[in-house]
């Protein structure tokens, strides 16, 4: 069973590990949803797009999201420890088992398509932003992401833009987000554009 995460923050990361620990394995369900989360995938796909990619502003793809991530997520959202307003509502009428086969899901989903490169990304700039903050350690060199940390590449980049925002802000709470808060709080505006623009456009 999914454990509760609690308000206080140590129990929130002792419940989390228990979380962590019970997990069972789960299969990848094929393109098509299970019967019994059709009307559930099919409410996200109002948001989220039909194969979990993306159309709307700053509301993210969740198409190849890790599938420990998007567990986590959706408990976080669902005990209110992050606050989407939009969502809130959604998760709460989610069960346990109802979580385990969305995360599943989505997870086996071809992942976003990266968007045009258009304007030219100063990789160099990039970089020098990147490799002191060490990103990729915990999203993978290539950013696809693993375990309970998201996929970055080919992500909406308006989204990007905003999540760096609320993590530089400290309005982003859940397991890890201390990390990301210390990583973009020294983020300029223009450096968030650059890294948002580099990673919309990495397959």
């Amino acid at each position: 069973m999914l454990l509760r995460v609690l308000s206080p923050p140590a129990a929130a990361r002792a419940g989390l590990l228990a979380f962590m620990l019970a997990l069972a394995p789960v299969p990848a369900w094929p393109a098509d949803p299970p019967a019994s989360i059709k009307d559930k995938v099919q409410l996200c796909a109002s948001c989220h797009g039909p194969a979990g990619v993306s159309a709307m502003d700053n509301t993210p793809s969740i198409a190849a999201q890790p599938d420990i991530f998007l567990q986590y997520q959706l408990v976080f959202i669902r005990d209110g420890t992050r606050k989407v307003e939009v969502m809130q509502e959604i998760a709460k009428q989610l069960t346990d088992d109802d979580i385990r086969a969305l995360a599943a899901y989505y997870s086996s989903l071809p992942p976003p398509p990266p968007i045009k490169p258009g304007d030219h990304v100063d990789s160099a700039r990039v970089n020098a932003l990147i490799q002191p903050r060490h990103c990729d350690s915990c999203h993978k060199q290539d950013f696809a992401g693993q375990g309970e940390t998201a996929r970055l590449a080919s992500q909406r980049e308006d989204y990007l833009i905003k999540a760096l925002g609320d993590f530089r802000a400290g309005n982003r709470r859940g397991r890890g987000m201390g990390t990301m808060m210390e990583v973009s709080v020294t983020l300029k505006d223009e450096d968030i554009k650059l890294l948002a623009a580099y990673l919309a456009r990495q397959p």
